[in-house]
């Protein structure tokens, strides 16, 4: 049945946040998503590194160490997830308060950890403390970790110490009855949304497009690093083709990032603003939306883009 997917599935997670103090006013030149992305990857391999000289795909604690689970994310080629390709989404997901900060003194820094990853968390605790130790931008500005924070729950014990006694939430889906409800929905990019169709990056995407472009993020996470209950590694989906793009207020936006590692300058453009879907939505297809709003739609989430929210709009 188009825009029913007969499939349970299940993900746990825990999104903290983080309360940076810095040693100044800071102006930070691109998001500071891209930035902390930078430290913590950068951190966690000095961190966690025993095997100095061997590459991370070659490298037989890869499995297990922090850095190679949740920056590199190798998968054999013949896995059952995306066979043929050897790395996965990662499983941390950055965000910041606002995707361009103003400049200021302090900063509200959220991660999602995905399944396995969340036991990482003192690791990235750590990572972040020596990196305020580091400083910050060229001016090397220092900073502290001032706060952790669970759903508010403060879980910083003193400077050394996280309370890493805490359930993990669930996002979970489980098969109805295959019914529809019609529906109008604000979709609003609170950082750039980008995946390909076809090959290539397109701002003009249908709503097909974006249908299966959630579908894939969902299917994949909850595959990878959740639970799914059934036999069909290709998926099942099938668009119903029963709501559209009725408004689309849509800019793209280049935003560029130096990768050390691979020293040279990426280009990380997205769709900014947000669109109208309007139409007939399979509980699937809603519940997609929902997992968007967590866990980000699209490509380079680890970098925070992909942050979406979506309301009724009137109307």
């Amino acid at each position: 049945m188009p825009g029913w997917y007969n499939t349970h599935m299940k993900l746990f997670y825990k999104k903290i946040r983080f309360t940076l103090a810095f040693a100044g006013e800071l102006r930070f030149p691109v998001p500071p998503a891209f930035v902390f992305r930078s430290i913590i990857g950068a951190q966690l391999h000095r961190i966690c590194c025993i095997a100095h000289g061997v590459k991370c795909p070659d490298c037989m604690f890869s499995g297990t160490c922090a850095y190679g689970f949740a920056f590199e994310s190798i998968l054999p080629r013949d896995n059952p997830v995306l066979s043929g390709r050897d790395r996965i989404s990662h499983p941390v997901i950055i965000e910041t308060e606002s995707f361009l900060e103003k400049p200021g003194d302090s900063l509200g820094l959220y991660l999602i950890f995905l399944g396995p990853a969340i036991k990482y968390l003192p690791y990235f605790f750590y990572a972040l403390k020596k990196g305020g130790e580091a400083g910050i931008l060229r001016e090397r500005v220092p900073f502290r970790v001032t706060g952790v924070f669970d759903d508010g729950h403060e879980l910083l014990e003193d400077e050394e110490t996280l309370n890493t006694r805490f359930e993990p939430d669930v996002w979970e889906y489980v098969p109805g009855d295959g019914a529809v409800k019609q529906r109008r929905l604000m979709v609003q990019m609170l950082s750039p949304l980008r995946f390909k169709v076809q090959g290539h990056y397109d701002d003009s995407f249908s709503a097909a497009d974006f249908a299966l472009c959630l579908h894939r993020r969902t299917r994949t996470l909850c595959s990878q690093y959740g639970v799914v209950h059934d036999n069909d590694v290709e998926g099942g989906y099938y668009f119903s083709e029963a709501w559209a793009i009725k408004e689309r207020n849509l800019v793209w936006r280049d935003f560029a990032h130096y990768s050390a590692r691979q020293r040279k300058t990426m280009q990380f453009g997205g769709l900014t603003g947000s669109m109208v879907l309007e139409g007939a939505f399979s509980a699937y297809e809603y519940a997609c939306l929902g997992f968007a709003e967590i866990f980000h739609a699209g490509k380079n989430t680890n970098f925070g883009l992909g942050r979406v929210t979506v309301w009724a709009k009137e109307g």
